[in-house]
């Protein structure tokens, strides 16, 4: 079973640059970093962090070892194409995609490619969006429920990456998966 996580980085970061990237950003991205091990149990599971100073990482690559060969900061609109491109990369095969962005980010990074996300979707796969009400209601989820596909909302309304209703209903459908 494949997962995906796609989640922004934190203003808050250890000051240790060989910590792994799941460890280095602290703070709010703590519930991001447990949401991934937790499913990471169960599943071969995939952590990819949109930053603007590194662009899109992985949650086992560390600081150092991304500025090698990298000019940083990257910028916005390149990491907006590197998740772009990382998303579009994974859908095909995901079992299980959670994305939990920002409006802007989300909006720029899902809502773009988003007839193109669902036209490859897996049959029964789980999905978890997280963002702003306004962002998520601009996306037509039919085509993931024809494919009786597992749509979770978590409508964002503060800074929590994912509330605890949908953090809950998310691990028991992972669960439930990997039982099957």
């Amino acid at each position: 079973m494949e997962a995906h996580i796609f989640a922004e980085a934190s203003q808050t970061t250890a000051s240790d640059d060989q910590l792994p990237f799941k460890e280095y950003y602290q703070g709010l991205f703590s519930s991001v970093a447990t949401l991934y091990e937790d499913i990471e149990s169960v599943s071969d599971a995939h952590l990819h962090i949109l930053s603007e100073e590194y662009g899109v990482t992985e949650a086992e690559e560390t600081p150092a070892g991304a500025e090698q060969g990298v000019k940083t900061p990257v910028g916005y609109s390149a990491m907006i194409e590197q998740g772009k491109q990382m998303l579009n990369q994974v859908s095909a095969t995901a079992d299980i995609l959670v994305i939990l962005l920002s409006s802007d980010i989300f909006q720029d990074v899902v809502c773009d490619v988003w007839e193109d996300l669902v036209e490859v979707a897996q049959p029964n796969s789980i999905w978890c969006l997280g963002a702003a009400r306004s962002a998520l209601d601009k996306l037509d989820t039919s085509r993931l429920d024809g494919k009786d596909c597992t749509v979770i909302f978590y409508r964002r309304t503060g800074v929590a990456r994912i509330g605890k209703e949908a953090r809950e209903e998310l691990l028991l459908s992972v669960k439930q998966k990997s039982n099957e």
